[in-house]
């Protein structure tokens, strides 16, 4: 009940909202379809029996007719199964486009992502986006079709076996007894014990799937980091360490398989076996009536036949345990994650908006409590530099990161001048794209080309003009000194009322920083700019500095 709980909570955003009424047309279309597939499954019993009467009386005539017959089912059928197929991934494809909409909306929303990495997010949220929403999805809906299309042909067949099992008479203790329709207790009864069997022996299942999902997301997410880092290994030549940490995710990958091996051999003796002893019983429980000459060879195919379609039905939970096993550990990863981000969403610090930067009393902590900076009281008017100044993990990032509404762990006040603000980093962030969406970042508004080279030109990237629509990894491309520089180029693009300067020059020769930092402040006037930097040299262009070294002595 649990999972189901889980399921619902999770599927309701999509299939509650209005604007989801073609997802349950679609939805209605594939059980649609699947139930016309039962129906031709009841046809096809009834001219299995047809066929094999008249296969026993050698009428060659009467065999061409029904094989026409049944190539006309047989392409209804194909028909279906490709059209009802082709429906069910249009309807996978919007219900993983909204969910996949709706948790990354989530997920970026008031800096969810930075804030889930400080106290220790779940694990690998990019395979729980990509991975894990498109197994809930598919095998959602796999699920939820297949159970009502299987629970119709349950009810179709039931009838027709009922009829065909007659009433028999035995014998018990000197006692006789009459029971109708026992070919549908034995189905029954053999399924139910069965499914029992199953999620005894395949429980453990669950728990070492979802702990698959989290071993194979850590080996991809270590390739990935020694790819994004392959200078600075190359550099301290540690290809010898690196090798040991994959042998040892890649270690975990394999203990895990070998105990889903064991778990997965245990349930498959089981339900192999079970699978093909269902096809002989209902020959042998039928037997005595053929052998009795009541039921003809034709009859007895058809009790075969309709014994397999009820017994196959039923066995639904047994045939998809596998399934099931893998979208439980699904639904778990994604309600983790969703449960994670919410919370995130709970420590949103917010300030006031006013004519100037100012804090009061601002004292700043670490994620587990302790301070890092007590009783802070500092004003910037607007247009005014200010500098922060401090020894090396004092925390004078961590006050940028605060005063940019980044930093949650923070008590007191503190007042942000209104308008747009902006934090470049002492490390640009360079992602994978064109030149030009890389100069307009974080801006999604296309900015003229004039704009891009005249800005290209005041940071001295001049050389980068021509290469305004190439894509590449420009962090291998270019040095951290023109890093720095495309980065204060978003600066002149973006036009902040308020920057927040981290380091963001410490790449840079004396001169080429303060050359950048006098061009900053000609263009944009009346910015406000707040930084942080341990080149001496700079000092002279901030209009005051704050020391903040008697601010953690007393901590």
């Amino acid at each position: 009940m649990t999972t189901l709980r889980t399921f619902y909570r999770l599927s309701r955003p999509f299939w509650a909202s209005r604007q989801q009424w073609p997802a349950w047309l679609m939805l209605a279309a594939v059980i649609g379809l699947g139930l016309l597939v039962v129906q031709i499954n009841v046809l096809i019993n009834s001219w299995s029996k047809t066929f094999y009467d008249t296969l026993a009386v050698f009428d060659t005539a009467g065999l061409y007719g029904l094989v026409g017959e049944y190539a006309l089912y047989l392409g209804s059928y194909v028909l279906i199964i490709v059209v009802m197929d082709y429906i069910r991934k249009g309807l996978e494809l919007r219900w993983r486009q909204s969910m996949t909409g709706r948790l990354t909306d989530a997920w970026l929303a008031d800096q969810a992502f930075y804030r889930l990495g400080l106290t220790g997010e779940p694990d690998n949220p990019d395979q729980r986006i990509a991975q894990d929403i498109d197994l809930m999805v598919g095998l959602s809906i796999e699920l939820v079709a297949s159970l009502v299309i299987n629970l119709a042909q349950v009810g179709a067949f039931v009838v027709i076996l009922w009829n065909l099992s007659g009433v028999q008479t035995f014998g018990l203790f000197g006692e006789t007894f009459t029971v109708h329709g026992y070919l549908v207790w034995i189905v029954l009864v053999y399924t139910l014990a069965g499914s029992l069997l199953t999620h005894l022996i395949g429980k453990p299942l669950h728990a070492l799937n979802y702990e698959r999902e989290h071993r194979e997301a850590d080996f991809r997410a270590s390739l990935l980091r020694k790819r994004d880092h392959a200078e600075q290994i190359a550099l301290y030549g540690g290809e010898a360490v690196e090798r040991e940490h994959l042998a040892q995710r890649f270690r975990a990958i394999a203990e895990n398989w070998r105990q889903l091996m064991g778990r997965e051999r245990n349930l498959s003796l089981f339900t192999v076996s079970y699978e093909r002893l269902s096809l002989i019983i209902p020959v042998f429980a039928a037997l005595p009536a053929f052998m009795a000459k009541t039921i003809t060879l034709g009859g007895l195919m058809q009790i075969r036949s309709a014994f397999n379609a009820v017994h196959g039905s039923l066995s639904w939970f047994i045939k998809l345990y596998h399934k099931l096993v893998r979208w439980s550990a699904a639904l778990q990863r994604l309600e983790q994650f969703e449960q994670a981000i919410a919370a995130s969403h709970e420590q949103v610090t917010t300030a006031a908006h006013g004519d100037c930067l100012f804090t009061r009393g601002l004292t700043l902590c670490r994620p587990d409590g302790s301070a890092m900076l007590r009783d802070l009281e500092l004003q910037a008017e607007q247009g005014q530099w200010v500098r922060l100044n401090g020894r090396s993990g004092l925390g004078k990032s961590t006050l940028l990161r605060t005063l940019q509404g980044l930093w949650p762990y923070c008590l007191g006040d503190w007042q942000l001048p209104t308008g747009r603000s902006l934090l470049l980093p002492q490390k640009p962030y360079m992602p994978h794209m064109s030149l030009r969406g890389l100069l307009a970042y974080p801006q999604v508004r296309s900015i003229d080309d004039v704009q891009l080279v005249d800005v290209l030109g005041k940071v001295g990237l001049g050389g980068l003009i021509g290469q305004l629509d190439k894509q590449a990894e420009w962090e291998r491309v270019l040095s951290g000194g023109e890093q720095q520089r495309l980065s204060l180029a978003r600066a002149l693009l973006y036009r902040p009322d308020t920057l927040y300067l981290d380091e963001a020059t410490s790449h840079l020769d004396m001169g080429s920083a303060r050359g950048l930092l006098e061009m900053l402040r000609m263009e944009l006037p009346r910015c406000t700019v707040v930084g942080v930097t341990h080149q001496e040299g700079l000092a002279g262009l901030f209009h005051r500095t704050f020391e903040l070294e008697k601010l953690s002595e007393s901590v």
